[in-house]
């Protein structure tokens, strides 16, 4: 008598389902990445902005965050007054974008549906009182949530 046991496991589908989403860049020569990148249009005092955030699972040891405060929701490059971006550092201190021309964020993918995704491209300057970090060939993907 031969008997064969064969197992399998299904699939929970969300890997085939919902697209991958990244957030990595250089600061100051260090490789920073996000794994939680997540996109948002709000209103804030009746301006229509979009948000888009690179951080860890709240699970996760490791602690920091990314996000950029666009005015609008669409595909272009955002500069100057049209763009707020907040950095904060693993021992929590909280950077935000200079005033330096070079500071640009490009989104040139805008899907505006559940996970729907939202890419782009940045080079910023960010700046507390003890410094400022310089954040170079950035690259997102988040995905969207409204």
């Amino acid at each position: 008598m031969f008997s064969v046991l064969i197992a399998c496991k299904k699939g929970g589908g969300d890997a085939l389902s919902r697209p991958s989403s990244s957030f990595s860049f250089s600061a100051n020569d260090t490789l920073m990445s996000y794994p939680v990148n997540l996109a948002y249009t709000q209103e804030v005092y009746d301006v229509h902005t979009t948000l888009i955030s690179g951080q860890y699972q709240d699970t996760s040891s490791k602690k920091g965050s990314i996000s950029f405060r666009l005015i609008g929701d669409t595909t272009g490059r955002y500069r100057g007054d049209s763009l707020l971006v907040t950095y904060t550092n693993a021992s929590g201190n909280i950077y935000y974008n200079t005033s330096d021309s070079t500071n640009i964020v490009i989104v040139d993918k805008f899907e505006k549906k559940y996970n729907g995704i939202v890419s782009g491209s940045f080079n910023l300057k960010v700046a507390n009182s003890s410094g400022s970090i310089q954040f170079s060939q950035g690259i997102f993907t988040a995905l969207y949530q409204d």
